[in-house]
């Protein structure tokens, strides 16, 4: 039996009460971490969080085994298969496109731990998986964003932005430009919306279209979309991509955006903070890039026998964080020009049995 399938047969033991935690991964042993990057290598919010994980995986004496699947389906599926091959000792599985059920499989198949991380199974796919633990020791748990929470803050900003604008009058006319329905995160972001709007009772949402996460996409829909929709105060936009579309599109149609509508947008483009601190866009939500290094980090504390189970359960959410303008150019100052250097790894690991999952823990010295 080679070392690590015995390491993986331990691992099993441990998570069942077999056998106890300092036999499976003594010393600090590096660890093979398996992930397939669903995004494509030029979406800059996966570029971000790939960076990260590249970076955190150096600090946490961990190989990171990983690849782009271009937001193809069957690539994510066919990559986590070559990488689950390999037998790496964990793998993070993001359920972009509705893969996590097909990769979890893959990975008990082969014997492999698991985590879901970044996009949360839906309820569909818990009922084929079950929770974490619950039918096989061998899926660990989830970490993801709270998106739901996020897409209702955003709502409730975007809505007070639109009330300070000249001649704001009456229910608010939105637009909405939402994720594909293949992207769960993309779903929980326009029910917060929705939710918000409910709560709210001074909107009306005039339009809600599906987007690709794709700024070119975006700019052609909301031009089609003012077309029919001149009255437009507030666009709502489910990523900071198709936020710079939206403001693409408000421009083309001879607007200017944060005098004659509103745009916010999520996950803390470079170029899009830049878009908030000129005045253009209300604030983007985000810090959930950092989820794949926080997975990187609790996977070391299992490793090394302080299960993440005990401090705090076996799924966890992050709720995200807004930039506003005056917030914008400190944050890059300190980590514009990918500057994760910056950022101290050990903050994501388990203290005194305790996780502290906020942005604002992270990204402040």
């Amino acid at each position: 039996m080679t070392v690590r399938l015995s390491r993986r047969l331990m691992l099993a033991a441990a998570l069942t009460g077999l056998a106890p935690w300092p036999c499976v991964f003594a010393g600090a042993a590096r660890l093979r971490v398996g992930f397939v990057n669903p995004g494509r290598k030029g979406d800059r919010f996966w570029q971000m969080a790939q960076q990260l994980m590249t970076a955190a995986a150096k600090h946490f004496n961990i190989e990171l085994i990983s690849d782009y699947a271009e937001r193809d389906r069957q690539r994510i599926i066919s990559k986590g298969q070559e990488i689950l091959a390999s037998l790496p000792d964990f793998m993070l599985i993001v359920n972009e496109h509705r893969t996590a059920v097909p990769l979890m499989a893959a990975a008990q198949a082969a014997g492999v731990p698991a985590m879901i991380v970044f996009s949360g199974p839906t309820a569909e796919d818990t009922a084929l998986l079950g929770r974490p633990r619950e039918r096989s020791p061998l899926f660990l748990g989830s970490l993801v964003a709270d998106n739901a929470g996020a897409g209702a803050y955003m709502a409730r900003a975007l809505l007070a932005d639109c009330r300070r604008l000249p001649g704001a009058t009456g229910p608010i006319p939105l637009l909405a430009l939402g994720g594909l329905a293949a992207t769960p995160a993309g779903q929980e972001r326009t029910d917060g919306l929705r939710q918000a709007l409910a709560e709210d009772g001074g909107a009306a949402l005039l339009d809600l279209v599906a987007v690709n996460w794709s700024r070119p996409e975006a700019r052609e829909k909301t031009l089609s979309l003012l077309r029919r929709q001149p009255q437009t105060r507030g666009i709502w936009c489910a990523s900071d991509d198709m936020a710079l579309g939206a403001l693409d599109a408000l421009e083309a149609s001879g607007r200017v955006p944060g005098r004659d509508a509103c745009v916010i947008g999520l996950n803390w483009q470079e170029e899009a903070l830049q878009a908030v601190a000129a005045g253009r866009m209300t604030l983007s939500m985000g810090g959930h890039f950092l989820l794949g290094a926080w997975a990187l980090a609790m996977l070391r504390d299992l490793a090394d026998g302080r299960d993440f189970a005990n401090a705090g359960g076996t799924e966890r959410f992050l709720t995200l964080a807004p930039l506003y303008p005056e917030q914008v150019w400190p944050y890059l100052a300190r980590f514009g020009g990918d500057g994760w250097s910056r950022i101290d790894f050990n903050r994501l690991r388990q203290h005194k049995g305790h996780y502290d999952l906020s942005v604002a823990s992270v990204l402040t010295s």
